[in-house]
């Protein structure tokens, strides 16, 4: 391994502080009761930033980076009389962190939200002003299973920097042209040429390949979720969800349209005006949810499948329904 291809973990702050320079730092943090996201604040946070060893943590987080590129809550534009303002400006992040689950995350994101006609010039923008820095799993945590979605723990290339933890360092496996202006000033890593790994050396291991109307009876739908509440916590900590709504409020004078995420485990989700609602019970809209990821999304998106196996769903129910299982169970009792 040559110098230019490693950082010692010593010198990782410094490298981090070098990027903060240019767009604000984004990193794992420890909150004492979860791992998240977090804007870092080197002047204030050193301490803290030492206590939780953010930098060398292998631990996954409780939320993905999705909120960095897909707000929970996003202002789009306001109007007050004849006068419209586009709120076009994006601040621009380093993400440090990012394990290859979310990394294929982002890419599903990416293709729903930038192509065709679902494109999204919001997420384009925050897509374009980030830097991202990809960080390897060391070790499979519980109730992963990125290995049966096709997910290489060990590498993503769709992020500007990937580093690999190589004991007393790490490894940088991966540079985008993008990372490369970032860096045209740092000595250490000046010389880094772009290497890559293979993104996926999984078999995709669950998978949903018949016309969508066959799943709904294959499985009894509403005895795998009769313990589920609807609350939408599987949605809101998915890295994959997309679903949104628009508010539009008035704010001293001024009206302003909103962007807010929405969950399809929610009973107003496809309420129509006329009072009906197609998937009025909870079993209806959870099976909407499985094969919105493993067949509509795929269906639609050349193979694309809208899950990466971060089994963050799975840890946050509050009554343990795991989809991996439902899946699976799909797949056994398809003929």
């Amino acid at each position: 391994m040559s110098k230019e291809n490693f950082i010692d973990k010593t010198g990782i702050k410094d490298f981090l502080k070098h990027l903060a320079e240019k767009r604000t730092l984004v990193a794992p943090v420890d909150t004492g009761k979860v791992i998240e996201f977090q804007v870092i604040n080197f002047d204030s946070a050193d301490n803290s930033m030492q206590s939780t060893g953010f930098l060398t943590d292998d631990r996954v987080s409780y939320k993905s980076i999705k909120e960095f590129y897909f707000p929970q809550t996003e202002l789009m534009f306001s109007f007050e009389g004849d006068d419209i303002t586009d709120h076009t400006e994006m601040p621009g992040y380093v993400i440090f962190g990012a394990r290859p689950c979310d990394l294929e995350a982002l890419r599903v994101m990416s293709v729903v939200y930038t192509t065709g006609k679902y494109a999204d010039p919001f997420f384009k923008r925050r897509f374009d002003a980030n830097l991202l820095i990809g960080v390897a799993c060391n070790d499979r945590k519980p109730e992963c299973f990125c290995d049966e979605i096709g997910v290489n723990k060990e590498f993503s290339d769709f992020c500007d920097i990937f580093l690999s933890d190589v004991g007393d360092g790490y490894e940088i496996l991966f540079v985008s042209e993008k990372a490369k202006v970032f860096l045209s000033d740092y000595a250490d890593v000046i010389n880094i040429e772009k290497s890559h790994m293979a993104s996926s050396n999984n078999e995709i291991k669950l998978d949903i390949n018949k016309d969508d109307s066959f799943y709904f009876d294959i499985i009894d739908w509403q005895k795998v979720t009769e313990t589920c509440k609807g609350c939408g916590i599987c949605t809101y900590v998915c890295p994959t969800c997309y679903c949104f709504d628009f508010k539009d409020v008035s704010e001293k004078g001024a009206a302003k349209r909103y962007k807010c995420w929405d969950s399809c485990m929610y009973p107003r989700f496809t309420l129509h005006a006329s009072g009906h609602n197609p998937r009025e019970h909870i079993y209806e809209r959870y099976r909407q949810r499985v094969l919105h990821k493993y067949k509509y999304v795929p269906d639609i998106f050349n193979g694309v499948v809208a899950c990466t196996g971060c089994g963050r769903c799975v840890r946050s129910c509050p009554v343990g329904i795991n989809i991996k299982d439902i899946v699976k169970q799909i797949m056994e009792d398809t003929p």
